[in-house]
């Protein structure tokens, strides 16, 4: 018979689980773009958005392998819980600054925690003592951090002891609620698991009046880290040790393996939220808050079209103002890219080989945008006369740029690096495993081999460019990866730039494997024309590294055609992430040079 309350609650948490994303991407881009400076102030920008939505979506397949237990692997996934702790992690940047230091001290701590908690996991094995001991070292480890932070007359105490209180009240509840499963994975039921982050989000907004005077908008960071983190360790880490049962089949079980599904993931936007509405609620502003930041400044191509906006509009002053900018940022551009001296901010175009009458353009625009004109046509010439600047100091900039056989060369050769080794390794898994096709294909050991080339192939990239500014390949063909003011990407910019990379990295990593199974393990063999016999997998595998070559091919595409088609040689990446690609040599300076009509342009 069915029962018809379960028969409804089932429905009603299937809706919600697969809502849920929607509803909060919804949100994270309400916050990022209708209120941008607010979001950026408190780490929730635009670059988290990207990182936990498309990032996120990207990341799907990948997994890392971090450590086997019994004849089990355990891994995280990048979609599911790194992407999502790597965002809380950064936001410490915001509300307990300086933010290496205070999410450093956070993840000490909570890693402490989670190790004495587990130990009491394993040696308790009372269900009621266990709880009770978890209740106890969760509500004492906050206490101990802020005590530790005081004495130290550490300024960030108050915020790190008040998150991590939060993230120990999540992970109680978690603790409490979730169900480990053999075979399967850890499981809540709903509605309850709706609950620990809701309790996080609010506690947060009513709490961040006395923990964040003058910065309640603190809250929603700190709600999203206490959610994502308190989920992670209360499930993830406390309820694993039941799933790894002797003398069964191994398995490899993934921290935050239902990616984008995955509470971990979940629990911190969930929480983000309530504190979100909290916010609003209790009547909170969404002015920007903490230490001032440095406005990401559209790019002068970015500029000319506002300044067309405001000229169709009849905002006559406001296009002049943003056309003299637009110019005056594409000079700056060319300076970073081109020159050694500092320009001259009456004069940014001096030191660059342009004809003199540039400067003097220059000089005309900023004195119409100064003088407060209403005149459509004083509009109209300094827009045109901007539009030919901006395209002088994009096309001097062009030079300085990687180009497209540099750039693909580069990648070859990364991947060369990465996929040799990784061949090697699934040969002698493949070689090695005893069984059938089948029996290798869902074989633990070549899963954790596929699994980690995405995974440390991605980071190989991230890290790389983050640390050196340039991967292997990128060093032998000198090129390097650069943001705006000219230095190393940050780790977010890396992140992002290198999210599009992920589908390339699955195919690949996934594709050879197969088309090395299909070789290795497929029996007997077959008579081509002329009598030369082949193995029965060689057609197979020359077939499936056809395809694999072909969908490697067609993403890469993708991105060649940014390159080629994007103003500043940009592709997905790189757009999203505000990066350039650069050669490391500078171009010789070339004889003064003006585009074409550019004479019939000028305002004076």
């Amino acid at each position: 018979m069915v029962d018809p309350f379960q028969l409804t609650n089932d429905i009603a948490g299937d809706v919600t689980a697969l809502a849920f994303p929607a509803v909060f991407w919804a949100l994270l881009y309400l916050l990022a773009w209708e209120h941008g400076p607010f979001a950026t102030s408190l780490g929730l920008g635009r670059r988290a958005f990207w990182i936990l939505l498309p990032g996120a979506l990207l990341a799907t397949l990948v997994l890392l392998p971090i450590a086997p237990i019994a004849n089990d692997w355990v891994a995280i996934s990048f979609a599911g819980a790194l992407f999502p702790m790597i965002v809380g992690a950064l936001a410490f940047e915001r509300f307990a600054p300086p933010g290496a230091r205070s999410a450093g001290r956070y993840l000490l701590f909570l890693g402490v925690e989670a190790a004495v908690l587990l130990g009491v996991v394993v040696l308790i094995p009372s269900e009621a003592l266990g709880l009770a001991s978890i209740v106890l070292v969760a509500a004492a480890v906050p206490v101990i951090a802020g005590v530790w932070g005081l004495a130290r007359h550490d300024p960030s105490a108050p915020a790190v002891a008040f998150v991590l209180a939060l993230t120990s009240g999540v992970l109680v509840l978690t603790f409490a609620a979730a169900t480990p499963i053999p075979g399967v994975g850890i499981e809540e039921t709903f509605p309850i698991y709706l609950l620990p982050p809701i309790v996080a989000g609010v506690v947060a907004a009513v709490a961040a009046e006395w923990v964040f005077p003058k910065a309640e908008g603190f809250a929603l960071p700190v709600a999203f880290v206490a959610g994502t983190f308190g989920v992670l360790v209360g499930a993830d880490v406390l309820r694993q040790p039941p799933l790894y049962v002797p003398g069964s089949p191994a398995g490899l079980y993934a921290i935050g393996g239902a990616g984008v599904l995955d509470l971990v993931y979940l629990s911190g936007l969930l929480a983000l939220g309530a504190a979100y509405v909290g916010h609003r609620v209790l009547g909170r502003g969404f002015d920007p808050i903490g230490a001032p930041l440095a406005e990401a400044a559209p790019t002068p191509i970015g500029r000319l079209g506002r300044a067309f906006r405001a000229g169709i509009e009849g905002r006559i002053h406001d296009s002049l103002v943003e056309s003299a900018t637009a110019s005056r940022e594409a000079a700056l551009q060319a300076h970073r890219l081109l020159a050694d001296s500092s320009p001259s901010p009456d004069r940014p175009w001096q030191g660059l080989p342009v004809p003199g009458w540039v400067v003097s353009d220059q000089a005309n625009l900023e004195a119409a945008a100064r003088s407060d004109s209403t005149d459509g046509r004083e509009g109209f010439r300094g827009f045109l006369t901007a539009r030919w600047l901006v395209v002088l100091g994009r096309e001097m900039g062009l030079r300085r740029f990687g180009s497209l056989g540099a750039r693909v060369a580069a990648f070859v050769i990364d991947l060369a690096i990465l996929t040799v080794p990784f061949a090697l390794l699934c040969y002698y898994v493949i070689a090695t495993t005893p069984g059938s096709l089948t029996t290798v294909a869902e074989s633990v050991p070549l899963n954790t081999a596929i699994y980690s080339y995405a995974a440390l192939a991605f980071l190989y990239f991230v890290l790389c460019e983050r640390l050196a500014g340039r991967t292997v390949g990128k060093a032998l063909v000198a090129i390097a990866v650069r943001d705006r003011r000219m230095d190393r990407p940050g780790l977010s910019a890396a992140l992002l730039r290198n999210s599009s990379k992920l589908p390339t990295l699955t195919v690949l990593g996934v594709g050879l494997a197969v088309a090395l199974l299909d070789l290795l393990r497929s029996g007997g063999s077959l008579t081509a024309a002329g009598g030369i016999p082949f193995p029965a997998g060689l057609i197979d595998f020359a077939t499936i590294l056809a395809f694999v070559v072909g969908g490697v091919g067609l993403l890469g595409a993708v991105g060649v055609l940014g390159i080629a088609l994007t103003a500043e040689r940009q592709r997905f990446g790189d757009l999203i992430a505000g990066t350039w690609v650069i050669r490391t040599t500078r171009p010789r300076t070339p004889a003064p040079v003006g585009p074409a009509g550019s004479a019939g342009a000028r305002s004076g």
